[in-house]
């Protein structure tokens, strides 16, 4: 079983690893879901926070096809993503749980199975096959795998190649490389006093979009929040210095940012892109389909990038994960068989349905032929491949608040939910206080939540 220091130290997935497990036939290894016995009256509730009409749609068909094969009837409730956690940990304290949940952020999952509110899915994952799953997304803690992860949801950066070709820039390796892309990008076009294009975007407000969207700059210069004992070290000699810098970098950057970064959320990032408000812009896979959808005058114009650090030695992703869950219910082994027959018989055809941003985690999809001639997959491939090139790269650390730690453990996911990092990004920028008191107080922040 992997564990997550032996991931993290690997940083990737060697290209001969990558092609043993994807099989020289190139197919998904498709494990028979066990046999389910019919049950009359029988329904299992599913909280969703996919809300692509094709996914719904993907959704809708599945399960009326498990109901004419089993008589199990599935009910289907769609929120939106920021929604799905508080509603599933809403379920099962008032006593009435859904049987299935898929959730973004594996912090959540580990609160969940910290508080023995999960099924451990362990043995679904091995009769699946462990190893065909990549790097950094299994997190197994206390022995057992709580979620089967569908998508990496890998949190990176992508800029106009029109824009950068027209002002000689490519795309910035170290911070000082990207504040002045950013400040190339920021144009004033009519002379108004008010940029028409911006440099950069990424929201500051509360909420766990910045440790996805705006922490990758510290994984790439190395920054950890504990030592092998839990003692917070955010604020110790190795790590504050790279904090300060990050801090200032950051703040170089905002000043190149559209106003109004306190209160966009999620999707807003895409937005800002799509209306070609701004040059650069992190997000996952599913920009890549508003691109497509909304924007498709940009379709050629647009590539992407992995965070860099200051001096350009290393660069980061930052981890987003989605992935299902069973909660602890008397269906329990009901729900786990129509699980593993969706992500057995059905995995390939629900990628189908958002196939740039659902971002596989079993390594053989990726060689699979069905997949790999989908035509949004075909369309942007050399996007795909940048994506499908962190899993690989030596030089890319992959990481998230909640992964920080010694060991997988539920703590570190509430720091995300107490929004330590935008607060003390906020400190600096807004409220003008010296870096290193913000770092003192963020860390200071994470000492309050180990004790709890």
């Amino acid at each position: 079983m992997e564990t997550k220091r032996r991931v993290r130290k690997s940083r990737g997935l060697s290209r001969r690893k990558f092609l043993k497990i994807a099989g020289a036939a190139g197919a998904v290894a498709m494990v028979p879901a066990p046999f389910v016995h019919a049950k009359k009256n029988l329904t299992l509730r599913v909280i969703n926070q996919e809300p692509d009409p094709n996914t719904l749609k993907f959704f809708e068909k599945a399960f009326a096809e498990y109901e004419e094969k089993t008589g199990i009837k599935v009910m289907l409730d769609t929120v939106p993503g920021g929604e799905a956690f508080p509603k599933l940990a809403a379920s099962i304290k008032a006593g009435n749980p859904y049987h299935i949940g898929n959730m973004l952020v594996a912090g959540n999952i580990m609160l969940m199975a910290g508080e023995g509110w999960l099924m451990p899915l362990t043995g679904m994952i091995k009769r699946i096959g462990m190893d065909d799953f990549g790097p950094n997304i299994l997190f197994p803690m206390k022995g057992e795998v709580w979620w089967y992860p569908y998508d990496y949801n890998f949190a990176h950066w992508f800029y106009r190649t029109d824009v950068f070709k027209e002002k000689g820039l490519k795309p910035p390796k170290t911070w000082g490389e990207f504040v002045d892309c950013a400040k190339a990008c920021t144009v004033d076009k009519n002379n108004d006093g008010i940029p028409d294009m911006y440099g950069a975007v990424l929201g500051i407000g509360n909420g766990q979009w910045v440790d996805w969207l705006g922490t990758g700059f510290m994984w790439a210069e190395g920054v950890k929040f504990f030592d092998d004992d839990w003692n917070v070290i955010f604020d110790g000699p190795e790590m504050k210095p790279k904090v300060v810098a990050y801090l200032k970098f950051f703040k170089d950057l905002y000043g190149y940012m559209p106003p109004g970064m306190t209160q966009i959320v999620w999707g807003d990032h895409i937005k800002h892109f799509i209306s070609e408000r701004v040059a650069m812009a992190p997000y996952c896979g599913r920009f890549v389909h508003h691109v497509d959808r909304y924007a498709p005058h940009l379709a050629d114009k647009f590539g992407a990038f992995a965070y860099p650090s200051s001096d350009g030695s290393q660069f980061a992703i930052g981890h987003g994960y989605d992935g299902w869950v069973i909660p602890k219910t008397k269906q329990a082994k009901e729900a786990e068989q129509l699980l593993e027959w969706l992500v057995t018989e059905k995995i390939v055809d629900f990628y189908a349905t958002l196939p740039v941003h659902y971002q596989p985690t079993r390594l053989s999809i990726y060689e699979d032929p069905r997949w790999k001639s989908l035509p949004m997959v075909q369309k942007y491939w050399n996007v795909v491949q940048e994506m499908k090139g962190f899993l690989t790269r030596k030089d890319i650390v992959i990481d998230m608040t909640d992964l920080q730690g010694p060991e997988i453990d539920p703590r570190p996911g509430k720091i995300s939910r107490k929004f330590v990092i935008p607060t003390m990004l906020q400190n600096h920028i807004l409220k003008g206080l010296p870096p290193e008191e913000c770092v003192d107080i963020a860390a200071n922040a994470m000492r309050e939540v180990m004790k709890e």
